[in-house]
């Protein structure tokens, strides 16, 4: 019998996560403890003995948490649940590491003279993010921030050396 963790996350971040991890048959990602992004999922999984009430989800994202001998009991007798303030967090970093990818990947772009156009276009197909205008825009804005970021922080250095 497999635990299936249910949680809300973002749409961009869904394939994001599907890019990541395994799938199951059922296409569950399947939540390791190999990576960063795994560790602080499993880090805000709750238990309790009382099934937790139906949450309503605007994107629900299922997970089958894998049995070990350190989580055997918990996985079997109790209920999992994250509350939604640990949804909150998950949120957050999930979208801190995306956005770190992001500007990986454009810094590498930029690098190889590509523009931002083709690098956006890059980037939701290797992660399988529809393309529309949303997630389109989305994208933008990370390099929008990351090069505006970056003005500031040569302004800074420069107003220090003079």
């Amino acid at each position: 019998m497999k635990t299936i963790l249910t949680i809300d996350i973002k749409p961009h971040l869904e394939n994001y996560l599907l890019h990541e991890f395994k799938t199951d048959s059922e296409g569950n990602i399947i939540l390791s403890r190999s990576t960063d992004i795994g560790k602080i999922i499993h880090a805000h999984i709750l238990s309790s003995n009382l099934k937790t009430s139906p949450q309503k989800y605007s994107n629900p994202v299922s997970f089958v948490v894998p049995r070990n001998p350190q989580n055997h009991y918990i996985n079997t007798f109790r209920f999992l649940y994250v509350s939604r303030a640990g949804e909150q967090k998950i949120n957050d970093f999930i979208e801190a590491e995306f956005n770190q990818r992001i500007r990986h990947i454009f810094e590498i772009g930029y690098s190889y003279k590509c523009t931002q156009k083709e690098i956006i276009e890059a980037i939701l197909q290797e992660y399988n993010i529809r393309n529309c205008a949303l997630n389109y825009e989305t994208i933008k804005k990370a390099d929008y921030r990351y090069k505006r970021n970056l003005r500031s922080r040569i302004v800074s250095i420069i107003k220090s050396t003079v």
